[in-house]
């Protein structure tokens, strides 16, 4: 889980050298999944339970709704992002799409997105900062066309569909639950 950690923190300070350090240590999507983003999707909903410390009105049990919640919202968003984009990129990149790359490229970005919830679930102001926050994203997906091998006419459109698979699906799907238990 650290190596994990550390590479998403390296993804956000230096995007081009993250994805060329993800690519040198070959790991499997399974691998990645399971040892990093698996307690790093843990840790993201332990996080919920931070708004206890400043929020009077939230209750242990809401807390906990909103954990599970979480949790439900990202590991679904993992397996809905990566069956859109295998299903969309194929005719964006060249050769052949090499699924295990979109699956880490997607295990990546929803672990930057569990990030930004805990900073989110960590500060008791509502920063406009926190919302900007996804934004970054895009600078790391944009860093990521020559790890999944995006041909050089389609580099804009692998930022779209990569954004709507990593960060709008992640975003609609912890919403829409969280409005379910509220």
């Amino acid at each position: 889980m650290w190596l994990y950690i550390q590479q998403i923190f390296q993804l956000i300070l230096s995007p081009a050298r993250g994805w060329e350090d993800i690519s040198e240590s070959a790991l499997p999507a399974d691998e990645v999944q399971r040892r990093g983003l698996y307690p790093w999707l843990a840790i993201t909903s332990l996080s919920e339970f931070l708004r206890l410390a400043y929020q009077p009105a939230l209750t242990f049990w809401v807390a906990l709704e909103s954990a599970i919640a979480v949790a439900g919202a990202m590991f679904a968003a993992l397996y809905i992002a990566r069956i859109f984009l295998d299903m969309t990129l194929a005719s964006h990149v060249d050769g052949t799409l090499n699924v295990g790359k979109v699956s880490v490229l997607t295990s990546y970005m929803i672990g930057i997105a569990c990030l930004f919830r805990i900073i989110a679930n960590a500060v008791p102001a509502s920063l406009t900062l926190i919302y900007i926050l996804p934004l970054i994203s895009l600078l790391i997906i944009f860093r990521a066309v020559p790890f999944i091998g995006v041909r050089s006419d389609s580099p804009m459109t692998f930022l779209l569909l990569t954004a709507v698979a990593t960060i709008i699906i992640p975003g609609a799907l912890t919403s829409l639950l969280m409005l379910v238990i509220s």
